[in-house]
């Protein structure tokens, strides 16, 4: 197979690894910027308005929300429209929102295709225009300008973003799939007469009508209705009439003397109730938009949507009827859910990209590899046919005989643009092997030979006269070397060259070392698909390191087959392998030793390694058979202990202690290590700690400073 030569410079490399790079977890504020860079809009959600069109077929999807937990508002299904037909694993695809401390599950379904007029198309983006203008800006003021320019923008041949997102029909409203009698509320006619038009007088003897600021107008269209109060410029959501309440009743008590709401209107707001015998009508307060990405989100802030008051229906104006709280609510949530969609179509075209490059048959799904750098804000969020913002599209780059639009630029940091190309390694990877990943690396600019060129030898030596070959292979799991010379090199110190043996460990160490840190992180990776990132890195931590590889070396006896000439490595060994013996030997993994031990010990492991790894052929399995009975029993959820370390550090920013630059000497061959921890501007801790190297002494610092502050 011939190497892949794809040329593409530092800056069509970041761009296109940027595609991923949507929403966010955190900022690392120190870390310096790159340049800025585009950002992109996936052409699925992008098509030219052309009003010659006589109809424009769309592709529905159903968007269906499931709440996780119980609320006295029902969630109900969006219709989204789409002028291009979704990718299959992203028309299907589900995952959670977090509402407070719950979740709403979303899955997306396909509903079906139909052909819409450029008329229902307008008035499809007239309610979508309005409605999500209310739920971000709470007010009517830019609306009317907004809607003014609909029409103008419908006509103007340019690219921008096209969709749509429209009530679903309820059971008894099909064969439709959209609730035209919803789409059909903006603007609001009180002298329509529509199919909504039901028998549903009042009690009491009370009038079918009701006076509003629009005039005479059912109840029936008021009690599930978007009003707005000129008095106090806000917005409400009606969901009923209050049969025992009038505006003679007197209002609930509010801290002040009992009065009237006919009293309390011309107190407080100078306005004398003309129809005082009306039923008051039950409002809501607007919804909030909100970032529902993010798990487990808290409220930093009281939300008032949960709050019901009374209002007298002659000072309210109808923005819209029909609609119901629960549409109104469904839609508060439809943001989040187009971001999410809009970060993996983004990653469905940087998939086909690569995969147009890619001759293997490699199937990746479009979840894989989603990293984030910025915190979504719904506020920003462009409401598709709002012409009143920036959602025309300036430029459009030609890749791949495909265009990918761009909406301005953002700045995007170096780290982050790093993070995106190794877990798209790891994406190609997991799911379609190395070769895959290989292609994938390639087409970025990062050069790997295909080829598998044999290792050859030419040395002329007898491995069995130095070193005891069968009783090495046994340890390995009966590995059987075709070149034993390089089992005799992995075993051999710098300070032990004779001119029959080919050389010292380092370079097999250097081999192996990343073999190790490869194979058993592959392992973790497959065997515990849902852990978090977090604690699957602790537990490769607590499994790769050198007191690991140490005591597994002295557990298996291999320190007394290394060749060494040096005095001071063989007392070395001699007191790791006296300080093994006071250790509990169940296991190799973690970071229990209170004492130094010797690299050498961990470089023989990784030298065996990359012995075995240069004579199978660079079969990564091979090693892994043959060094994981060593390493046995290998961590897990359960048993992995910190890095005290780590653990040390995360405490302190948790609890916004400030850490001291640490004081560490080295005298007569004892490490001393000295933390200082401040809060508050006073030192809350200090501690010195001895050891034969800094490394240990630190770690043993550390320890002793979170056995005192838990209380252990």
């Amino acid at each position: 197979m011939e190497p892949i030569n794809i040329e593409i410079d530092g800056t069509q490399q970041q761009s296109a690894a940027a595609l991923l790079v949507e929403e966010a977890t955190q900022e690392l504020a120190s870390e310096p910027y790159d340049d800025q860079q585009p950002s992109y809009v996936p052409p699925e959600l992008v098509k030219p308005w052309c009003s010659n069109d006589a109809s424009v077929l769309y592709h529905c999807y159903l968007i269906q929300m499931k709440p996780n937990f119980c609320s006295d508002i029902p969630v109900n299904d969006i219709v989204l429209g789409m002028r291009s037909e979704l990718d299959c694993d992203v028309a299907n695809m589900n995952f959670d929102l977090g509402v407070g401390k719950s979740t709403i599950t979303v899955n997306f379904k396909k509903a079906a295709d139909i052909h819409l007029s450029s008329e229902q198309i307008l008035q499809c983006r007239r309610f979508q225009i309005t409605i999500f203008r209310i739920l971000m800006d709470h007010n009517l003021q830019k609306l009317e300008e907004i809607l003014e320019r609909l029409s103008v923008g419908q006509n103007l041949e340019v690219e921008s973003i096209d969709y749509l997102l429209l009530p679903a029909a309820r059971m008894h409203q099909r064969p439709f799939i959209i609730d035209w009698e919803c789409v059909m509320s903006v603007p609001f006619r009180s002298e329509e007469n529509s199919e909504y038009h039901v028998d549903s007088s009042p009690p009491n003897n009370c009038s079918r009508v009701l006076h509003t600021k629009n005039g005479m107008v059912c109840t029936c269209r008021i009690q599930n209705s978007l009003v707005y109060t000129p008095h106090t410029g806000l917005l409400y959501c009606i969901t009923g009439l209050l049969n025992d309440l009038n505006g003679n009743s007197r209002m609930r008590p509010r801290r002040r003397r009992a009065r009237t709401y006919k009293t309390h209107y011309e107190e407080k707001h100078g306005i004398k109730l003309r129809f005082d015998q009306q039923l008051l009508l039950k409002g809501k307060f607007i919804f909030k938009l909100q970032n529902y990405l993010q798990s487990c989100r808290q409220q930093t802030e009281k939300d008032s949507s949960h709050t019901s008051v009374e209002l007298p229906p002659e000072l309210c104006s109808i923005v819209m009827s029909p609609l119901s709280v629960s549409n109104l609510y469904s839609f508060s949530f439809v943001p989040s859910i187009m971001h999410r969609l809009e970060s993996l179509l983004l990653a469905v075209n940087l998939k086909r990209m690569v995969l147009d490059r890619c001759t293997e048959n490699v199937t990746i799904p479009t979840i894989k590899g989603f990293i984030r750098n910025e915190c979504f804000d719904p506020k920003k969020w462009i409401i598709p046919g709002d012409y009143s913002g920036s959602s025309f599209l300036n430029e459009k780059l030609p890749f791949n005989e495909k265009n990918i639009y761009i909406r301005g630029t953002r700045k995007i940091k170096g780290k982050r643009v790093a993070d995106v190309v190794e877990a798209l390694i790891g994406a190609f990877l997991s799911t379609g092997g190395e070769i895959a990943a290989i292609y994938f690396m390639n087409w970025v600019g990062i050069k790997v030979d295909l080829f598998h060129i044999p290792y050859e030898r030419h040395f002329q030596v007898q491995p069995e006269k130095l070193i005891d070959v069968r009783h090495l292979e046994f340890l390995l799991n009966n590995y059987s070397f075709r070149d034993p010379s390089l089992l005799l090199e992995a075993l051999t110190h710098g300070s032990y060259m004779l001119p029959q043996i080919p050389g010292c460990y380092e370079r097999l160490e250097f081999l192996g070392d990343a073999v190790l840190d490869y194979v058993i992180t592959a392992h973790l990776y497959h065997k515990y698909p849902d852990m978090s990132p977090g604690l699957l890195t602790d537990m490769r931590s607590a499994s790769v390191n050198n007191i690991c590889y140490a005591r597994t070396a002295v557990r298996a006896g291999l320190h007394k087959h290394i060749l060494a000439s040096d005095s001071v490595l063989h007392t070395d060994i001699a007191n790791t392998v006296n300080n093994f013996a006071s250790l509990s030997a169940e296991s190799t993994f973690g970071w229990e030793s209170e004492t130094y031990f010797s690299e050498v010990l961990a470089d023989i492991i990784e030298s065996l390694a990359g012995a075995i790894f240069v004579d199978s052929e660079y079969d990564k399995n091979a090693v892994f058979k043959s060094i994981r009975p060593l390493l046995e029993p290998l961590v897990s959820p359960e048993t992995v202990p910190l890095n005290p370390v780590k653990e040390f550090h995360d405490y302190c920013q948790k609890m916004q202690y400030i850490m001291k630059k640490p004081v560490k000497s080295i005298q007569n061959g004892v490490a001393t290590r000295t933390i200082e921890v401040e809060a508050n501007g006073v030192v809350k801790y200090t501690h010195t700690s001895t050891a034969s190297n800094n490394d240990t002494a630190k770690r043993l610092a550390c320890r002793e400073f979170l056995r005192l502050s838990k209380g252990n």
